[in-house]
Parts: structure tokens; C-alpha cells; sequence
């Protein structure tokens, strides 16, 4: 019996020391209390799912980031596929991880959930990523398809592309818009200089989503070929057509996008591609009767479906 009883006073003092190093342990440990994560990943429609790869990056250097998955199910992504990820977390020795909610800042990405192991030494961060319909991926390469034309490989997801021209190293004109991939530039080219252009993409389905600008190689005009320029563009802008449908090209070389515009007398309406609208339109909360033909915005008359509309244009209750 004397035995027994001095084995569990052994067992209980052992107990009891290991309790006290842990918490000696816990104490000394210093808490991480912020995750701040960059997220890039290039998403496109049709890709493998498993073959997914992503980069996580972190500026903390008490955090080292481990292994990241998709969690996603299917085989291929598809436009409205919101990609969820996991990654691991691991605090150096001397730290642990002790974050609420509101402490986790996620660049490219939301913050879903977390969980904790190994005496919060581990956090796995489970994370959900843009709809993979509003992933634009990089534009590769932009050249001078001619003398004024500037020209620039597609970017996938991209609904339409943002120009800037520079001569000199300084900006001219204002930024352009086009749904294609070339865009003429004489018309800001008139003068002598060395001139550039940059080019991004703008997501089709968030045009607040925007890619990186890509700078052309240099263009240098001489005189004569900016005599030739300034000739050929004074008989450039004005409606234009193509097997999309009708734009307009301003005396700039720029055209309205996704904006009511004034042209003679009549106003249009132009979509986010830079197209003339036809038919009913939503606009701040009001709805407009563009003409079936002309495009040109009804006021003060019957719809051919029978609405009526008012001097401003808008349907009438």
C-alpha cells in the first residue's frame, strides 16, 4: 500500500511540474495578434481546379507560411466560382498566434475562419478569393502596330483596356478606353516628341478590378511625319461601326463608355464595351427608352411597348 501510494504521489508531482512548465511556457510565449496576407493568384475560366496554384506572402517575420489548397469541388473553374483557400500558418518559436477577427487584413482575398493547433503555434486561415469571373490576367506585351497605332496582347477576363499616351515622359490627353486590343493614337500625336503608351485591363464584370499598366517601347515623330498626322486625324471621330455594333469616336480619340453622351442634339447611350445601346436602359435608379433604330433617347411620347415617358426621358409611373 505504502508503494501505491508513494507512485501516485510521484505521478501527481510530475503532473503538476509539467502543468506549471507549460504554463511557465504559455507565459513566456509573446502573442501574435495581427495576420496581415497578400493573396495572387491567376484564375481563368476552364483552368484545373487541383493544378490551382496561389501565392501567399506576408510581411510579419515572427509568421511563416506554410502549405495553401483549394478546397473548391469540380474538376475546372467557372465564372461564378468563388475560390476558397486554406493556408497554414506557423508563429516562430517564442510566439503564438492569439487573433480575433478583426485582426486579420487580407490583401487580394476575405477572411472566412481560423483554427488553431499545437498550443496555437499553427493557424490554418481559410480564406475566400474574388469570383473567378473577376480575375483579369496580365497583359503581356504592348507595341506600335504602325506609326499612331498602339497595339497589345488580350488580357483573359478584361472587358475592355485603358490607354495613356506620354510624349516626352509627360502625359497628354486623358485616359481612353476601347473594347479591343489596338487603339489609334494620331490624334494626340501632332506634335515632335518621343512617345509611349500604357495599357491595362479592366475586368468585365468589376470594372473596379483593374490590372497593372504595361509601357509600349519609345516612338520618336519628326516633323513630317507629325504634319502627316495632324492632316490625317482632322478627318478622324464620329460614329463608327463594326460587327459588335455602333460606337462613337470623340474628336480625342477617346469614345464614351458606360455614360450618357449629347451627339447633335440627341442623347445615346453607350454600354461598358463602348456600344450604343437600343431598348430600355437602367440609369441611377431610372429607366430610358433608347430607339430600336437610331438609339436615340425617347422623351415625351408611348414606347413601343406602351410606356410613357417623360420630358427627361424617364419611364412614368
Amino acid at each position: 500500500m505504502k508503494g501505491k501510494k508513494i507512485l501516485s504521489l510521484v505521478l501527481a508531482v510530475t503532473m503538476a511540474t509539467g502543468l506549471n512548465c507549460m504554463t511557465s511556457m504559455a507565459a513566456s510565449r509573446k502573442k501574435i495578434t495581427t495576420v496581415n496576407l497578400t493573396v495572387a493568384a491567376d484564375i481563368v475560366p476552364g483552368g484545373s481546379v487541383s493544378g490551382q496554384q496561389a501565392e501567399i506572402t506576408t510581411k510579419n517575420s515572427k509568421i511563416d507560411v506554410g502549405e495553401c489548397e483549394f478546397t473548391n469541388d469540380g474538376f475546372q473553374w467557372y465564372e461564378q466560382d468563388v475560390p476558397r483557400l486554406e493556408v497554414k500558418l506557423y508563429a516562430q518559436e517564442g510566439y503564438y498566434f492569439s487573433v480575433a477577427e478583426s485582426g486579420f487584413t487580407i490583401v487580394g482575398g476575405t477572411y472566412v475562419k481560423q483554427a488553431r493547433e499545437d498550443f496555437s503555434q499553427t493557424l490554418t486561415v481559410t480564406i475566400d478569393l474574388p469570383k473567378v469571373g473577376e480575375f483579369t490576367q496580365s497583359i503581356e506585351s504592348a507595341a506600335w502596330g504602325s506609326k499612331t497605332m498602339a497595339v497589345w496582347s488580350p488580357a483573359a477576363g478584361a472587358g475592355s483596356y485603358e490607354v495613356k499616351i506620354y510624349r516626352d515622359g509627360k502625359a497628354t490627353g486623358g485616359v481612353k478606353t476601347t473594347a479591343g486590343t489596338s487603339l489609334d493614337l494620331g490624334v494626340s500625336m501632332g506634335k515632335v516628341g518621343t512617345y509611349t503608351f500604357k495599357v491595362r485591363p479592366v475586368n468585365k464584370q468589376n470594372t473596379e478590378n483593374k490590372g497593372d499598366w504595361v509601357e509600349s517601347p519609345v516612338n520618336y515623330v519628326d516633323a513630317a511625319a507629325a504634319e502627316q498626322i495632324r492632316t490625317y486625324s482632322q478627318n478622324e471621330g464620329g460614329w463608327k461601326q463594326d460587327g459588335t455594333g455602333w460606337w462613337y469616336a470623340n474628336p480625342d480619340g477617346s469614345y464614351p463608355t458606360g455614360t450618357w453622351q449629347n451627339i447633335d442634339g440627341q442623347w445615346y447611350f453607350f454600354n461598358e464595351t463602348g456600344y450604343m445601346a437600343t431598348g430600355w436602359v437602367e440609369w441611377n435608379g431610372k429607366q430610358y427608352f433608347c430607339d430600336l433604330t437610331g438609339g436615340q433617347m425617347l422623351a415625351n411620347t408611348t414606347t413601343p411597348d406602351g410606356a410613357a415617358v417623360g420630358a427627361d426621358g424617364s419611364k412614368l409611373p
